[in-house]
């Protein structure tokens, strides 16, 4: 990697034993959660960053969620996203079949451009559309073989984040769905859960928390894109404590506003949020920046992989309690790394969390083919602070 860091990747890994974990749910007695999505389009990135199924190393995750289905916008019915990948090429049954290795795996709905619009609005609000929606995801979970349901709606009255765009009344009549998707799932055993904000105004517009702490299965606190291009200044992508907004937040507001602990599944990102500085010489947290150059594998600006963070950036600051960030010229980027997910899996511990979610599992240095730590560094981290 010539002068490229490595030492982002090359911290240790410790393995944290604050107390056994307690059974979440009958699924692995005495475990906490290791939820890991895998994105199907991962598999199109060129070379090594490639992803395919036969990348996932099921023994580190507890489920796995295949992202995305998504709503038909006129049938208002869940419709597979890609068919050539996901049925002709095979994907469904190669990630399905993990399950003979003990992990659970889900199919994710949404997501944040199939958020777009009104369409989830408009199957929620007809009680007629949201029966069909019901039975015809059952069918499609009992077909392809998945063992439940993860819905990524963002987010009920707030499209994208733009609250007002759809009616207050998607906030009681999504739980009014959650109700009904729990009581056609019960005699299959399907497992339900949903990825919600980590903004506490959306969720006092989106959800009603009680309701979903008392269907879904777990929660799953999307605590990152907490800061980005779109501010304006550079800023953490998923700090721990100390910024603001942060994780700790999170879970404290949704911990008084209905929710328990043993429902809280915590975000971590392995990737990071990337800035252009106006100036190089400002490089703190906090100074003028706009996106940043979109990563060699990943093409999106404003955002790096975390096997792209190794090849990018040049020795990183850690900001206690908070998370590092690192720059090279003007490329800037906060990320999560080992040390501060020791952080959070600490208080996941202490707290009686029910465990942690990635986005996304393609994203880690899956092959240790850039970081020089060997494969999956931060998913390794968490499943050993996770006591997994």
């Amino acid at each position: 990697m010539g002068l490229f860091l490595t030492s982002i990747c090359l911290l240790s890994l410790a393995t944290f034993h604050l107390g056994a974990a307690s059974p979440v749910d009958g699924e692995r007695q005495g475990t906490k959660k290791l939820v890991c999505y895998y994105t199907n389009w991962s598999s199109s990135r060129s070379g090594n960053s490639a992803f395919f199924p036969s990348d996932i190393d099921a023994s580190l995750c507890t489920h796995i969620i295949y992202s995305f289905s998504i709503l038909d916008a006129t049938s208002l019915e869940m419709v597979v996203q890609d068919t050539e990948t996901d049925i002709n090429q095979g994907f469904y049954e190669q990630v399905t079949s993990l399950k003979s290795q003990g992990v659970k795996v889900l199919i994710a709905i949404g997501g944040w451009n199939d958020s777009e619009g009104d369409k989830y609005s408009r199957m929620v609000t007809n009680p007629a559309s949201r029966a069909n929606f019901v039975t015809k995801a059952v069918e499609f979970i009992r077909r392809y073989n998945f063992d439940g349901l993860d819905l990524d709606w963002e987010y009920p009255s707030c499209p994208q984040g733009a609250c007002g765009d759809t009616p207050a009344s998607d906030k009681q009549n999504f739980a009014n769905l959650l109700r009904e998707l729990r009581t056609a799932f019960l005699p299959h055993g399907f497992l339900l859960s949903a990825a919600v904000s980590a903004s506490s105004s959306i969720a006092a517009r989106a959800y009603d928390i009680p309701t979903l702490n008392s269907q879904l299965d777990w929660i799953g606190l999307m605590t990152y894109d907490m800061h980005g291009g779109w501010d304006g200044v550079t800023g953490h992508n998923s700090p721990f404590r100390g910024a603001s907004p942060n994780t700790v937040d999170t879970i404290t507001y949704w911990l008084q506003n209905g929710a328990t602990a043993a429902k809280l599944v915590v975000g971590v990102p392995l990737y990071g949020r990337s800035f252009t500085l106006s100036n190089p010489n400002n490089n703190g947290v906090g100074a003028p920046a706009s996106n940043g150059a979109p990563g060699e594998y990943t093409g999106e600006a404003g955002f790096l992989a975390y096997f792209e963070l190794c090849m990018n950036l040049a020795p990183f600051t850690h900001v206690p309690q908070v998370g590092p960030y690192g720059f090279r010229g003007t490329q800037w980027a906060s990320f999560d790394n080992t040390q501060i997910i020791g952080d959070k899996t600490g208080f996941i511990m202490q707290q009686g969390l029910a465990g942690a979610m990635v986005w996304a599992i393609d994203l880690d240095d899956f092959n240790g083919g850039f970081c020089g730590a060997g494969e999956y560094p931060l998913l390794k981290a968490l499943k050993a602070g996770l006591g997994i």
